[in-house]
């Protein structure tokens, strides 16, 4: 683990970089790591005089660079992406080669805060190996050399808008929503209706926020009662006033924050989707100096294989904490029971701006932990759902543990100066202990005839148990 209390300085030692990174828009894991240093002499067989090896040639953009930046930065730098400016071309990414090899180095880009080596091996990693790091290097320090045309790599094909290419169903409200330029955070739901004749699984879902200045994060929910549009008729203006949640059951679709991808499900998982079911799509708005209006859409991808196991969502949170004011290394935990033999897909951390580090983990019935996450140096503006490269079993009787630590200190990350006593809230200057984990049930198969899929009902008892255990007491 990280050593606790004392903030790996991104607000000290790595000013300048860490205000490159802002402005690149680059991203990378906590542990930084420094090209190897080569050795530039050697002896001769049977001699003791040492022999000066030729320099390593400079890498060239056409050969070494664009093969890096078109696997690990292009996703984010291109035009209508989330990178403040395109890396599409040799001239833009020579204008910023110092810049790229500072942050790359460092390790503030490309986006992937796990921390390597701890926790099973995960998909989508967008990390730099060493050999690339020290590429990027080189080339900066050897003027940026464009080389052989010819060994140009063919420019990759994105799908224009929606990463994962047109949804299969694009739900959006039916008119924008205003947001002020001041004043406390907004939570509103939007009703969506589905439409739909008969079930479906969803493969993927993706999100584009109307305006990403004032979107802080936002959770769908399916809700098959018709209660959320109870509530949004009683309301004025588009969707309905909420604190937590959507104020009814439901059942946690996904969700989408700052730094979220859409991926597609692996064959056989999908999200189950009833038929005239609702999205109740929950907003978190963040005033930011200037009014907006948001039309977030939803965009839905169908399965298009057999799906066995429904895929659900559920969490580790603790509701009750406090952070000190002054206090620079608060331990908060938090535990979730698993209620049936379950298998875990994907984990999600989630804290705001006072969070220093998290870790998610499995206590086993035979009393094994195993870890399933690290992030060492947290950073709120890089939040995301991190998928296992192979299924975790998660037997019941098992145990997921959150173990996170906050500094509430004077630093320009927190929202309150000088520092204010900080409890558990929705705001953004409130504060977040959540360990999300993505989830299917042991041995279910859907396809079989007479079966259902009944996770979400198990979720429902058991928070419903909790509860009754709760007011008890």
């Amino acid at each position: 683990m990280s050593q606790y209390g004392r903030r790996p300085t991104p607000w000290a030692g790595r000013v300048g970089r860490s205000v490159a990174a802002c402005v690149l828009g680059l991203c990378m894991t906590a542990a930084s790591a420094s090209p190897p240093q080569q050795d530039r002499s050697e002896l001769k067989p049977g001699t003791a005089t040492p022999t000066i090896r030729k320099k390593d040639p400079v890498p060239t953009y056409a050969r070494d660079v664009a093969p890096i930046v078109q696997a690990k930065c292009q996703n984010c730098h291109r035009r209508h992406q989330v990178g403040p400016f395109p890396l599409e071309t040799y001239e833009q990414a020579r204008k910023r080669a110092a810049d790229i090899a500072a942050v790359t180095e460092e390790r503030s880009m490309p986006p992937w805060k796990p921390t390597r080596g701890i926790g099973p091996r995960l998909k989508h990693d967008q990390s730099l190996t060493h050999a690339e790091l020290a590429i990027l290097a080189a080339w900066a320090e050897g003027g940026a050399p464009l080389g052989d045309i010819k060994e140009m790599p063919t420019p990759p094909k994105y799908a224009e808008g929606w990463k994962l290419g047109p949804p299969d169903l694009i739900l959006e409200p039916t008119e924008a929503f205003p947001v002020s330029a001041s004043g406390p955070d907004v939570y509103r739901c939007f009703v969506l209706p589905t439409n739909l004749r008969r079930d479906g699984f969803l493969e993927a879902i993706d999100y584009a926020p109307g305006d990403r200045g004032v979107v802080h994060h936002l959770i769908a929910y399916m809700d098959t009662t018709g209660r959320a549009r109870i509530l949004d008729d009683a309301a004025a203006g588009p969707g309905y006033p909420t604190t937590s949640g959507p104020m009814i059951e439901a059942d946690e679709l996904s969700f989408w924050m700052a730094g979220s991808e859409a991926h597609r499900l692996p064959d056989g998982i999908g999200i189950h989707l009833q038929a005239q079911a609702d999205i109740v799509l929950q907003i978190h708005y963040h005033p930011n100096g200037r009014a907006a209006l948001d039309r977030t859409r939803v965009g839905l991808y169908f399965s298009k294989k057999p799906v066995k196991q429904a895929m659900h969502w559920n969490n580790a949170t603790n509701y009750r904490f406090r952070l000190p004011a002054g206090k620079n290394n608060i331990e908060v935990k938090a535990n979730w029971f698993v209620p049936v033999d379950l298998e875990a897909l994907a984990v999600c951390p989630h804290m705001h701006s006072l969070g220093h580090d998290m870790q998610m983990s499995v206590k086993l019935p035979s009393g094994k932990t195993r870890t399933l996450i690290e992030i060492a140096d947290w950073d709120p503006s890089w939040q995301g759902s991190y998928y296992f490269h192979d299924r975790i079993p998660l037997p019941a009787g098992s145990v997921v543990q959150v173990v996170s630590h906050y500094d509430n200190s004077a630093h320009p990350r927190n929202p309150s100066h000088p520092p204010r006593n900080v409890e558990v809230g929705p705001n953004a200057d409130d504060e977040m202990c959540v360990g999300y984990i993505a989830v299917v049930k042991k041995g279910q198969d859907l396809t079989m005839p007479g079966s259902r899929d009944d996770l979400y009902q198990t979720f429902v008892r058991q928070r419903e148990r909790q509860m009754r255990r709760a007011m008890s007491r």
